[in-house]
């Protein structure tokens, strides 16, 4: 794929995050609803969170930044995996009161007794995206020093040459890659609106109780 090409994919891929971004904007108004909650503030930060990323990744979509991308996919996936332990908490408003205090999620447990660590959370979202695992392990390698970063910056050439790349435009055969990092950024953006849509609609259903 030349970069003529990536960027005709591309442009399909950008129109799909801008529409994301104007649907943050109703997300956070059903959160917030008629009556502020200690929740609302956990989800509305993980929400403008997610916008910040996703700002973020049309511009290194754009500059070809593979490192970034990956980086960016794996805070999004991250997003998903800390709004999850919202729902599974054991104790729900010590959760809440513990985000709000700056305590990390690992210290609390979720409803089956478990730490909820990273490896926890993850493997309980396959229940709703059996890809997660693999798409976190191979971001991750983006976010630590990696083979990733071996293979981005090293090409082996003709004649057993070997050519290195620091600090220049990356190479046409990471386009592709490029391209999945997005479909990739812009599913686990779609999973996080899935989980935040059940905020919505319990909120909405508080609002029509107190209006009674």
């Amino acid at each position: 794929m030349n970069n003529e090409e990536y960027y005709c994919l591309l442009d399909k891929r950008l129109r799909k995050l801008k529409e994301l971004r104007e649907s943050a904007k109703t997300i956070a108004a059903g959160i917030i609803g008629n009556t502020l909650y200690k929740e609302d503030l956990f989800f509305t930060s993980a929400l403008d969170r997610s916008v910040a990323l996703l700002d973020g990744i049309v511009n290194m979509l754009k500059e070809r930044n593979l490192i970034c991308v990956g980086i960016l996919v794996r805070s999004q996936i991250d997003n998903c995996m800390r709004i999850f332990a919202a729902f599974i908490a054991e104790d729900k408003t010590a959760f809440m009161d513990g985000f709000i205090q700056g305590k990390k999620i690992s210290d609390f447990k979720d409803n089956r007794g478990n730490k909820m660590k990273d490896i926890v959370l993850r493997k309980r979202l396959e229940d709703y995206d059996s890809q997660i695992s693999d798409v976190y392990k191979k971001s991750s390698g983006y976010v630590h020093l990696s083979d990733v970063a071996f293979y981005s910056s090293v090409c082996a050439k003709d004649n057993y040459r070997i050519e290195f790349s620091v600090g220049l435009p990356i190479r046409e055969e990471a386009n592709e890659i490029l391209i999945e990092g997005a479909d990739a950024f812009i599913h686990y953006t779609l999973l996080q609106y899935q989980l935040l849509q059940a905020v919505v609609e319990s909120k909405k259903r508080v609002d029509e109780n107190s209006i009674l």
